[in-house]
């Protein structure tokens, strides 16, 4: 299967506040399994919250999800000339630890990314092109780039392992009431602004040249999410992190995930759009659908 660039990021942190709202620190204590969960979108983060809500609850809550398209959400293929080709999310990073046990857990098989020598090119001539030897690319990032290339691979690198925090939390249940307050407690302050800022604020900030960024990073960001420098910063560094070596896909398609895991999770699958949701006076939620 051929597959286009940018990496999959599941959506660990709705998932992480998922997982955690059930037993917050400094409430009344721990509260009854619920009866029944409804969840919105069957993408990766819907498909995964319902197996693991099927994990935390058992078998006897009733677990319903909505979606109005494909299972699968992001994680889709495209069929051109009888080629299937990811079109959306179609690499894994080494460090997803959900993904890797999917894959265990869910019998699926994998394929190593791989593709061959690079070139950047600034519209007119290529402004950096890659050899078949590594010295020689090393040679070459230093001659036009000093040291910048390391110090990215050493920030990208720090976001990551305050990232992998995320797993330790939602091992213990921990609960978070926002997402900002989730963001602070794996990356501090520095999380925090880079939601506030663009993925250019945020790497002149860190002191990468114009020059530097223009050719090299923007480039990535290009390739792997479609988007510009003006993206959301924390966006940016995961885009960063999806031109990493050691990338991985599902073969037959990285979609595959989502449709074994509502399988596995035994969730009803109701196909509409819902409309709203609202609280009742009995403290229960109703959602209103429109079905397809």
């Amino acid at each position: 299967m051929g597959r286009a660039a940018g990496e999959l990021t599941p959506s660990l942190l709705g998932l992480g506040l998922l997982l955690c709202s059930w037993a917050c620190p400094g409430g009344a204590g721990l509260r009854a399994p619920p009866d029944r969960i409804a969840i919105i979108g069957a993408g990766i983060g819907g498909t995964s919250a319902a197996y693991y809500l099927r994990q935390k609850f058992g078998k006897d809550v009733k677990i319903d999800l909505f979606e109005r398209g494909e299972v699968g959400g992001r994680l889709a293929t495209i069929t051109l000339q009888g080629q299937e080709y990811e079109a959306g999310g179609s690499v894994i990073h080494p460090l997803n630890l959900h993904m890797k046990r999917f894959v265990k857990d869910l019998g699926l098989s994998t394929l190593q990314s791989s593709g061959g020598l690079i070139g950047v090119s600034n519209g007119d001539t290529l402004v950096f092109e890659e050899s078949s030897w590594f010295i020689i690319n090393i040679i070459k990032l230093i001659w036009q780039y000093g040291f910048q290339p390391l110090r990215m691979h050493m920030w990208v690198e720090d976001v990551l392992d305050k990232f992998m925090r995320i797993y330790r939390y939602q091992s213990h249940d921990y609960a978070f009431s926002s997402v900002e307050n989730l963001l602070h407690s794996l990356g501090g302050d520095d999380f925090l602004g880079m939601l506030n800022r663009t993925f250019l604020e945020t790497l002149q900030k860190a002191g990468f040249s114009e020059k530097f960024l223009d050719e090299m990073i923007a480039p990535i960001n290009r390739v792997n999410y479609g988007q510009s420098m003006d993206i959301n910063g924390f966006v940016g560094a995961v885009s960063l992190a999806g031109a990493d070596s050691g990338l991985w896909a599902i073969e037959g398609g990285n979609k595959l995930v989502c449709s074994r895991l509502l399988q596995a999770s035994k969730s009803n699958l109701i196909s509409g759009s819902v409309m709203y949701i609202e609280k009742t006076r009995t403290k229960q939620t109703a959602l209103e659908l429109c079905p397809l």
